[in-house]
């Protein structure tokens, strides 16, 4: 009876056992379920299994080719290159622009507000319409820097007169328009000069007699004699007189000579042709200039002067006399002064 009892005991103990061992096998294996304070799961990414060919992934069998790939441009890349095509674009519709109504194509340019782009519509209008006959860059550059863009550009127009004043009066004021204006006159005093003078009109008053001025003046360095007939016709004396002034700013009374400095002295390094220094025969290149006198007066030494007064010493009105105190060319040491006398008369350029 022990026996048995201790038996059955020992079958119930290994049955406990059992059931305890499969009871807790199951808790570890089975899904866990969340509740509402548990934090979600998180599933582990499978790390990718290393190849022996290549790092990357096989393509799939069916797999359809892939191109190479287009690397993207770069933003500043990208926006070089639409300012590159919005600059051709503009160089194509302002040369189409060029060939219609020019006062129509000045207005579109006007209303360009990025000043390279409008620089860019101007340049290829002025371009088309001097059919790329333009001045010098560094000019056209100088003018720009100093009047503006549109007056810098609109000089290029001078050769065509029409052209020009529209220009100046739509795209420009102030001292720029008074430059287009003025270098225009310069190119059409030579054939009309009427016109060019006529050109005053556009200005105020007060600037009338700056603008006439600077076309004798300019002129007269050119083609001295035409500006000189054309100032004798004034019938007004104080307008003849003042046109004469004008005039000789550049184009003097005087002998005709160029001069230099050596050893404190003027010297002669030159000798306008057909003036009277060179027609009297008695001065040459290379002679020293001692002293100077005005006819009556007494000799005024010209050691040290400044070049300036010794010009306006030799300068002054035609058909007077004017001596001076020479030491030729290659004389030797301590040899003394001749003295000559010439009359002065206007100097005249023509080129």
């Amino acid at each position: 009876m022990k026996i048995s009892t201790l038996v059955l005991t020992l079958l119930l103990l290994t049955g406990a056992i059992a059931l305890l061992v499969g009871t807790r096998s199951r808790v570890q294996t089975s899904p866990v379920r969340s509740t509402s304070t548990d934090p979600a799961p998180v599933a582990a990414m499978p790390e990718p299994m290393p190849s022996q060919a290549s790092s990357e992934p096989a393509a799939p069998a069916n797999a359809a080719p892939v191109s190479s790939p287009v690397v993207p441009q770069a933003p500043e890349e990208t926006l070089a290159t639409n300012k590159l095509q919005r600059l051709a674009q503009i160089r194509e519709t302002f040369r189409a622009l060029a060939a219609g109504d020019k006062l129509s194509a000045m207005r579109a340019a006007k209303q360009i507000t990025d000043e390279t782009e409008r620089e860019t519509a101007l340049l290829t209008l002025v371009t088309e319409w001097t059919q790329g006959e333009l001045g010098p860059a560094r000019l056209r550059a100088e003018r720009i820097a100093r009047v503006g863009l549109e007056a810098g550009l609109g000089m290029e127009l001078a050769k065509f007169p029409e052209l020009a004043m529209l220009w100046a009066d739509e795209m420009t004021e102030g001292d720029g328009r008074a430059n287009v204006l003025q270098v225009t006159a310069r190119f059409l005093v030579n054939s009309d000069p009427a016109a060019a003078f006529a050109l005053a009109q556009r200005f105020p008053e007060a600037n009338r007699r700056g603008f006439t001025d600077a076309i004798f003046s300019d002129w007269a360095s050119r083609d001295t004699d035409a500006a000189l007939k054309w100032a004798e016709q004034y019938p007004d004396p104080a307008e003849r007189e003042a046109a004469l002034q004008a005039i000789r700013t550049s184009a003097p009374v005087g002998i005709g000579t160029v001069l230099g400095f050596d050893s404190g002295y003027p010297v002669i390094t030159g000798l306008v042709p057909g003036m009277p220094a060179e027609r009297s025969g008695q001065l040459k290149s290379g002679d020293r200039i001692i002293a100077i006198a005005q006819a009556g007066d007494p000799f005024m030494d010209m050691n040290e002067v400044p070049l300036q007064n010794v010009v306006e010493a030799i300068r002054g009105a035609p058909n007077t006399m004017l001596q001076l105190k020479v030491v030729p060319a290659g004389a030797a040491p301590n040899t003394p002064p001749k003295t000559v006398v010439i009359v002065r008369d206007q100097i005249k350029f023509k080129r």
